[in-house]
């Protein structure tokens, strides 16, 4: 399963060119790029130059959550079984290591 971005002008999700057996799992792209870049993305775009011996701190930093992003198990599980792609066996045998 991959965490792939969304496009912010087209909300296509981003799609590997040679996976095509991935199952594709679309967020936004402010949450994929705190995920997968912590800490090193900005709210808003820098355009422009700045003078020499300024930096930019016109923005606010985002807000962060107090622990780690887990997704629920119920609601996982049940859109995993939504999925088309649960009939494939890699994901199949996925689902039934997890069911108690």
């Amino acid at each position: 399963m991959l965490l792939v971005p969304r496009n912010p002008l087209t909300g296509e999700p981003w799609c590997p060119p040679d996976d095509e057996a991935a199952v594709v799992a679309p967020l936004d792209s402010g949450v994929w790029a705190y995920l997968a870049y912590p800490g090193a993305t900005s709210p808003m775009p820098a355009t422009g130059v700045l003078p020499l011996g300024v930096l930019r701190d016109d923005y606010p930093l985002p807000p962060r959550p107090r622990s780690l992003l887990r997704p629920h198990y119920r609601a996982y599980d049940d859109t995993l079984v939504g999925l088309p792609a649960i009939r494939t066996p890699q994901l199949r045998r996925y689902y039934d290591a997890r069911r108690p």
